[in-house]
């Protein structure tokens, strides 16, 4: 795991972590700037989930997670030990490899294949625009290497499938109903099993309205 410091303050009494999906870099978030708090963001997720302590953010009042994608099953295992205010996921569930709750296997396999085919190119960017959730924003921090993205999604993938169970206490989910990377029928399934799941006008990536933060903390 990658972690970038895109808002650090001894004024601030509050952290938002973001913990990013699958190919992502911090350009998916570095454009919301919640007053009065931190921001961390999580990424490249390679080798085994590291676990973050509880101590190395002892200082902050409250801490707000905001998973994505894969990012909600990887919370699960490093977010465990933290005091977390509230927990947000997003377009996801602590399931993403399963046949019921998660994204189909040929899904993930034609995304190695299409990322090895097009050089890296970001698995989003096929359609549309970053205003309308269809792919994630260029910004500040360089793209990965093709090799990277499917090395990082391998290792997802094999551990999702031996490792998947839920930790964390979820406050909301939020499922994007045009998403066609996380199935939405089968986010519905899960999260509603837990009595969450809160749906709204949108694709797989979910930050380009920045109220879907934003209007998470208070």
């Amino acid at each position: 795991m990658e972690k970038e410091w895109l808002k650090q303050s001894p004024e601030n009494q509050d952290l938002v972590i973001f913990m990013l999906g699958w190919a992502a870099t911090p350009n998916a978030v570095c454009h919301i700037d919640p007053p009065g708090c931190d921001v961390l963001a999580c990424h490249n997720h390679s080798g085994e989930p590291e676990v973050l302590k509880a101590a190395d953010f002892a200082r902050y009042r409250r801490i707000y997670l905001f998973a994505w994608s894969f990012g909600v099953w990887v919370a699960e295992q490093s977010c465990r030990e933290l005091p977390l205010y509230r927990a947000i996921a997003l377009n996801g569930t602590p399931y993403p490899v399963d046949p019921r709750w998660g994204m189909r296997l040929k899904v993930v396999l034609r995304s190695m294949q299409t990322i090895a085919r097009n050089g890296g190119e970001n698995a989003f960017a096929a359609t549309g625009s970053a205003a309308d959730g269809r792919y994630i924003p260029t910004g500040p921090y360089p793209d990965r290497s093709a090799d990277d993205k499917v090395d990082e999604l391998m290792n997802l993938a094999e551990l999702a499938k031996a490792h998947s169970a839920p930790h964390l206490t979820w406050h909301r989910a939020y499922i994007a109903d045009k998403d066609e990377i996380f199935p939405p029928a089968r986010m519905r399934d899960y999260w509603g099993s837990v009595r969450l799941g809160t749906e709204f006008d949108s694709y797989h990536y979910p930050f380009a309205d920045a109220g879907i933060v934003l209007n998470e903390i208070k």
